[in-house]
């Protein structure tokens, strides 16, 4: 009976070899690469308070002190709950901590930020009346922006300098303010007629078009180097195998693409909801109800 009940109650923890300097995901593949970034990317981080970060950080200290005195080839051995524990402490910090220094990074620059702080800005280009002023303003905002994520995460060991990213902001500024510009003179028979619909989709065609002209030049100026010198290409093992101009010039043109891609959804989708909410007669007619439909299809 005694031992019939010992056994009843003894709880056998499974354990599983860690490794902290190993990605929780594989990165051999899309999705875990994706996976990864969504971890250190998470907009819901933004909003943790200091003191948590602190003890998120402190437990990846530690991890990696005691990591210090394993023998070559070691592993250590947690269950799946400390494990998790210390994955959820690692995309924190991830998303607080620059890699390279060390240092935390301004809260509003934080990778993590991106979608809690550009939802007011894309708010501001789309909703806004689009006149000349307007355009300026928010073009001028949402580069400025950028530009202190981009700096606030920049790779200390690149090669451009802070001459460059001032070169690369400008440059950001006056093409998006001078597409936008420019597209709203395009549009101007389109803006003659009267309706909240038609300066939308005006809105909608300017914001795509500058934005995606900017970051175009933009990311084709941070990466300069790569086109002037070529990448490094390594194989399987990580051994250098060389330079390519030919690869560099076409890696850095095609991400360069991507920057007329990735602001589709963020402004074609609000663009198409309120079009569709717009013409159905949807939209509150008292300014709060009007002001918290948008705010709802903008967080969503």
């Amino acid at each position: 009976f005694i031992l019939k009940l010992m056994t009843t109650n003894l709880r056998v923890e499974q354990v599983y070899p860690f490794d902290i300097d190993q990605p929780e995901y594989s990165q051999d593949t899309f999705n875990g690469r994706c996976l990864t970034l969504l971890r250190s990317q998470n907009p819901f981080n933004f909003f943790l308070p200091h003191s948590k970060i602190e003890e998120a950080k402190s437990l990846i200290d530690s991890e990696r002190k005691v990591k210090q005195f394993l023998q070559p080839g070691e592993l250590l051995y947690y269950d799946a709950k400390k494990i998790s524990q210390i994955r959820k402490a690692q995309g924190i910090v991830s998303s607080a901590v620059h890699p390279d220094t060390g240092e935390y990074i301004p809260r509003i620059f934080r990778i993590c930020s991106y979608a809690p702080m550009g939802i007011p800005v894309l708010f501001g280009m789309l909703l806004s009346k689009p006149t000349a002023m307007n355009i300026v303003f928010w073009q001028w905002v949402n580069q400025t922006y950028s530009a202190g994520v981009n700096y606030a995460n920049r790779n200390m060991s690149g090669s451009l300098n802070t001459q460059g990213l001032l070169v690369a902001y400008s440059a950001a500024v006056t093409t998006s303010v001078t597409v936008g510009l420019g597209i709203k003179r395009l549009l101007a028979p389109l803006l003659r007629q009267s309706g909240p619909a038609n300066q939308l989709l005006a809105n909608t065609l300017i914001t795509f078009c500058a934005v995606g002209s900017a970051g175009f030049l933009n990311l084709l100026i941070m990466r300069s180097d790569e086109i002037k010198n070529g990448i490094v290409l390594r194989d399987h093992k990580g051994k250098d195998r060389g330079r390519s101009k030919k690869i560099g010039e076409s890696s850095v043109f095609k991400t360069a693409l991507t920057r007329f891609i990735m602001p589709v959804p963020a402004i074609f989708l609000p663009t198409l909801t309120f079009y569709y909410l717009e013409k159905s007669n949807m939209i509150p007619k008292n300014r709060l109800g009007k002001i918290l439909m948008e705010s709802l299809v903008f967080f969503l």
